[in-house]
């Protein structure tokens, strides 16, 4: 019997995951990713609800959880810079008892990478050109590599997708902007003491520093509203520095010391915050996974989570059938509505992160006061309902894959 193959583009989280299941099954899988090697960087992500049993039944639980992100105490400052109250965000959005687990996006990668690297072929520094669909599978070139013939190509190549770019057609048709851009890097030196973390906010704008306890350098963390979002060039640091500095110009705190270093920055993210909408995530023998297709948007709290399990969910469905079409059709159907539950998280207005007008801004801060309260009576799960009901909105199914050895779990 022939073995089924499947070329993954992307190797951050929902690609390794979907590898893993399909490898595990028997096809042949190879990844490809543009960057020259993993990432081992990048800002903390969450791994919460339906997520957290598929990292079970990967056998991969206890190894994200002794990498977990620990977050030192932040305080909450007023627009003047004084102290409002002391957050510990490690508490406040994630339940241990549930599972959940925060994590630097650089180690699950690394997790994911592991658990994967003996069983699929991993292919960095190049990226797909050309996908032709034909009869017999998808005939692929690119810019490096030799061409190859797949029975599908899967897109699990974030928000700026080039699966999505060649398969559907250019971005401006999906991405939606909500009107934030983020930026996030490291500082270095001694800027700010170990163990400190400040959150700081004006209307319209948010800056939030965290230097872990081990002394590891601080992470700088700028959250504002642009006029035209999707107008800065995110490869252009002058670009981006003028669009920052612009938003920060007035604040009272260390915001202006923190910008005077994104200039050395090694490892500067940059980006809109945006959703991406489609009506279908399939095209004949090319599908699209994670951000490449449904990206809640970077402040939900949910991107990672809705990867991971709709990367399992489509590989459940690739094996079951032997028609990519109906296996498409069947992932889309078992996953369209909990992925909308969660994007339209991102659509309240009563974000902790950017608060839009002074009587938003006043709200935000006299909740978050009352947070340390509520984490002393017990009730701090009161502030997870409605994102806890999101991420546990997607039951899985009995036929779903499992693997035969369930250590580390």
């Amino acid at each position: 019997m022939t073995r089924r193959s499947a070329l993954i583009s992307g190797v951050s989280i929902a690609g390794p995951v979907l590898a893993y299941w399909l490898a595990d099954a028997g096809w042949d899988v190879t990844l490809v990713e543009r960057a020259e090697r993993l990432r081992t960087s990048g800002y903390p992500v969450d791994v919460r609800g339906t997520a957290v049993d598929v990292i079970r039944r990967m056998g991969q639980h206890r190894q994200i959880v002794e990498r977990s992100y620990r977050h030192v105490p932040v305080q909450l400052l007023t627009p003047g810079g004084r102290r409002l109250c002391t957050l510990d965000f490690g508490r406040l959005l994630n339940s241990s008892e549930a599972g959940d687990v925060e994590i630097t996006r650089g180690a699950l990668s690394e997790v994911l990478f592991a658990a994967t690297s003996d069983r699929v072929t991993y292919v960095f520094g190049d990226s797909i050109e050309t996908l032709t669909q034909t009869d017999r599978g998808v005939d692929v070139t690119f810019r490096h590599g030799s061409p190859q013939t797949v029975d599908v190509v899967v897109g699990a190549d974030g928000i700026h997708s080039n699966v999505r770019r060649l398969a559907f057609g250019d971005e401006s048709q999906f991405v939606r902007h909500l009107g934030p851009y983020a930026a996030i890097w490291d500082l270095p030196g001694d800027m700010f003491a170990p163990g400190t973390g400040f959150m700081y906010s004006h209307v319209g704008r948010t800056a939030m520093v965290e230097r872990p306890a081990d002394g590891s350098p601080a992470r700088a963390f700028m959250a504002f509203v642009h006029p035209a979002p999707g107008t800065v060039d995110r490869h252009d640091t002058g670009a981006i520095l003028g669009a920052v500095r612009g938003a920060f110009a007035e604040d009272r705190w260390r915001t202006g010391d923190v910008l005077d270093t994104l200039t050395g920055a090694e490892d500067l993210y940059f980006d809109t915050v945006s959703q991406v909408r489609m009506d279908t995530w399939s095209s004949g023998r090319v599908a699209l996974v994670g951000d490449a297709a449904y990206a809640p948007a970077f402040l939900s709290g949910q991107g990672t989570s809705i990867a991971i399990a709709g990367a399992y969910v489509l590989a459940s469905e690739l094996v079951r059938s032997d028609h990519p079409d109906a296996a498409f059709a069947a992932y889309e159907r078992r996953l369209r509505a909990y992925v909308e539950k969660n994007q339209n998280l991102a659509l309240r207005t009563d974000s902790s992160v950017i608060s839009r007008t002074p009587g938003q801004l006043l709200r935000r801060n006299a909740k978050l006061v009352t947070v340390p309260w509520l984490q002393r009576l017990g009730l701090a799960h009161l502030l997870q309902t409605s994102l806890r009901t999101a991420a546990t909105d997607l039951s899985l199914a009995e036929y779903d894959l499992r693997v035969a050895s369930t250590s580390g779990v």
